[in-house]
Order: C-alpha cells, then structure tokens, then sequence
C-alpha cells in the first residue's frame, strides 16, 4: 500500500467516524427532544386534570387579599379621613377670615369625596352575607350601589320562575363576583348611558334541565369583540380572566359579545341545579 492510499484510508476512516458521531448525536438529541415533548405533555395533562384545584387556590387567594384590604383601609384610611374630617370641622368653626373659610369648604368637600370613593372601594372588597339574604336582594342591592358610584342607571329583572337561591353559597359568591366585575369593567371603560342585569332560565338544551343564563348589557362605545379584549388596560384584562376562572368553578361558560358603538354584552350560562 502506497502512501497515498494510506492517506485515502485515513481520511475515509475519519469521514465515516465523524458521520458516525454525527449519527449518534443527532440520535441523542433526537432522544431528548423526544423526552422533552413527554414530560410536556405529561405536565399539561397534569395541569389540566388539577386545574379546577389550581383555580380554585388561586381565587382563594385573592379573595383572603380582598378581604384583608378592606379590612386594612376601614381601619386606617377610612379613620384617618374620618379624623381629618373632624380637625377640619372645629378649624372652620374658629376661622373667621372669609377666605380661609372659603378654602376650608373646598377642603372638606374634597374629603367627603374622597370618604365617599373610598367607603365604595370596601363595599366592592368585602362580600355581602349571602347566606342569610335572599340572592335576588343581594344582586339588587349591587346594581343600586353601582348606580350610587357610576351614576349610570342599572336594570335589574328577574325571571319570576326562577328562584336565586338554589345556589350554594360558594356559588352565589361567583356569581356575584362576576356580575360585580362586569359592572365595573362598565363604569371604567364603557361610557355607557344605561346597563341591565338580566337572569332567566333557558330550556331546550342539551342539559335536561337546562341552563341559566345571566346578562350584563351595557350602550356603550364596545369593541370588536370577534378581534379582541376590551382595547383598554392590563387592569381590566385580569379582570376579564377571573371571570372565566369563576365561570370554570361553576361548570358554566362566559362569552363577551360587543361591536364598536353597540355596546357589549357578557354572558354567563350556567347548568341549573
């Protein structure tokens, strides 16, 4: 053999034994991606099997940070307020300069305001006693109480069939959340003249006892709703996802329908109990 054949050799044993590494790694690599797309796969199945517990963690934490807000700005804000309030009063009542009087009102009114915006706030936090008043009554109350804050008239009716309070508890806390939400979304983006909260029980279903559905409309400016969320901040985009969370909970589905200068719809279908 010359040495130009041993050349030849070598170099086609180092071509094969290169090829051959490639293969392997390539094999390996195959491998892991391989292992990767299981362990996903395992996961989201796992993921998707605790989700109503992962939820249900979830909006129990927010629910505990509600509470100790309202809690927290009843006891230190709203005193405060409630203080200044008071030390305002009694300066006022020793003024005698026009002017200062004059400033001191203005003063006070904004504190009031403020009292006002901020005892709102707490309502919205804490959650009514929904065991012992009829669910009918607690909804009513939250339209009143929007229309107190928002100053936007808000419809409530009723189905006279249908009772509220077959509900659980825990169910009516959802579905008080989420009418709750809606509203709001409302008052802060909608620029809405009128808004209606609409409960009635649908038949025909595929579910024998059919379903309940409960409406939050609005006049609005809406949105494309086919293309988009609400075009409006991170704020009410979580929002919007708790609500599904919520209608997840209740083994129900929550739909947003809008178009731009239509106004906008949210939907809520629940199995009846």
């Amino acid at each position: 053999m010359t040495e130009l054949d041993l050349q030849d050799l070598t170099s086609a044993l180092s071509l094969y034994t290169s090829f051959f590494i490639f293969l392997v790694v390539l094999t390996f690599a195959a491998f892991i991606i391989l292992m990767v797309i299981l362990i996903h796969n395992i996961k989201s199945r796992k993921k998707l099997k605790d989700n109503r517990q992962f939820i249900e963690e979830t909006i129990g934490i927010q629910e505990e940070e509600r509470r100790r807000i309202s809690q927290e700005l009843h006891d230190t804000v709203s005193q405060n307020i409630k203080a200044l309030l008071l030390s305002q009063k009694e300066l006022k009542d020793r003024c005698t300069d026009a002017n200062l009087l004059s400033e001191f009102e203005k003063i006070i009114s904004l504190e009031k305001k403020n009292q006002k915006e901020l005892r709102a706030i707490i309502q919205n936090l804490a959650v009514p006693a929904l065991a012992s008043i009829p669910f009918k009554t607690v909804i009513n109350d939250l339209c009143e109480q929007f229309y107190a804050q928002s100053e936007i008239p808000c419809k409530f009716f009723v189905a006279p069939d249908l009772s509220l309070d077959t509900f659980t508890t825990e169910q009516k806390h959802h579905i008080l959340r989420i009418i709750q939400e809606a509203l709001n979304n409302v008052r802060a983006h909608a620029k809405a003249e009128e808004t209606s909260v609409v409960i009635r029980r649908i038949s025909g279903q595929q579910k024998s006892s059919g379903v309940i559905r409960i409406m939050i409309f609005d006049d609005g400016q809406g949105f494309d709703s086919t293309n988009q969320l609400p075009p409006t901040d991170a704020s009410s985009h979580f929002g919007i996802s708790g609500m599904e969370m919520r209608a997840k909970l209740l083994d129900g589905t929550l739909t947003v329908n809008s178009s731009p200068d239509t106004g906008t719809e949210v939907r809520l279908e629940i199995p009846q109990q």
